[in-house]
């Protein structure tokens, strides 16, 4: 999907996304994580923001100054992490003009305007004038049409000794031909979600390793997603009716039919979710 068509279509559902998701005041768009304590839908949103806020800490040798999120959604995660870092400024990134305009309302509202700003445009081609000491990014790596391109955003405006945090879906390996099951549900999700960087963790390295980065932790997080809720099951239902009746074309429908691809190669072990943490190659 051209990043024209990605643009519109948050334009049009983000305030659905919100009013329909679990977070409940997270002001997220991505998935909850049930970790240890996690008891509602906000506290599983903000579980991710904690881990990411945890490795920040481990991994920096001070508290960042300046933080970016590449596909920052409505500004859920940078909320999270401008109260970890209370002296760092941040800046979100996202394609949608909608996404913006509630960002920066949400931001009023909380009284982080002065320290978070929120950018409309495209993360494998934007130049901004910073230089961050860590880059976020939750669930919007594999959307990269060209992730080369996105990981050459990060080393453009990655401080020298900053850090990548991604947070996002990798193929457990790569799916054999005689895994009709398996590539029917990696088509779906990666099609349903317009996820042309979905890959192994040794594709994401062969490309890191190129754009001067590798790997310098990785956290497996697949066990901390629920898969079989009554909503879950309700999805499942719905996907199947909407593929019997041709509804994959429409964007609303198609991310129905991927989000119930992505339970299934979940549950399966094809898929996993996991946190990493990447720094310039030494």
């Amino acid at each position: 999907m051209p990043a024209d068509e990605i643009e519109r279509y948050y334009d049009r559902n983000t305030d659905l996304f919100l009013r329909i998701g679990a977070s409940s005041g997270a002001h997220a768009l991505h998935r909850g994580l049930w970790g240890p304590g996690v008891r509602n839908g906000r506290q599983a949103a903000d579980y991710v923001h904690g881990l990411i806020a945890n490795e920040i800490r481990a991994a920096l040798p001070s508290p960042p100054r300046k933080i970016l999120d590449l596909g920052c959604g409505v500004g859920g995660t940078l909320f999270h992490l401008a109260e970890a870092f209370p002296n760092a400024r941040l800046i979100g990134l996202t394609l949608s003009g909608r996404q913006v305009e509630l960002a920066h309302g949400l931001a009023r509202d909380k009284g982080l305007d002065t320290r978070c700003e929120f950018v409309q445009g495209d993360f494998e081609q934007v130049e901004l004038d910073t230089r961050a000491d860590a880059i976020v990014a939750i669930e919007s790596y594999t959307h990269a049409t060209h992730p080369e391109h996105f990981l050459e955003t990060c080393d453009r405006h990655l401080a020298d000794d900053g850090r990548v945090f991604i947070a996002d879906d990798f193929l457990a390996r790569d799916i054999p031909a005689s895994d009709r099951e398996g590539l029917d549900l990696v088509d779906r999700f990666r099609t349903g979600w317009n996820l042309p960087a979905l890959g192994t963790l040794g594709a994401f390295d062969a490309l890191a390793t190129h754009a001067g980065f590798e790997r310098a932790a990785t956290r497996d997080l697949s066990d901390l997603i629920r898969t079989g809720r009554p909503r879950d099951r309700l999805v499942g239902w719905a996907a199947t009716a909407a593929r019997r009746l041709g509804l994959g074309r429409q964007p609303f429908w198609a991310n129905v039919i991927g989000g119930d691809a992505l339970n299934r190669a979940l549950r399966t072990g094809r898929i996993r979710y996991c946190l990493l943490s990447c720094s310039r190659s030494t």
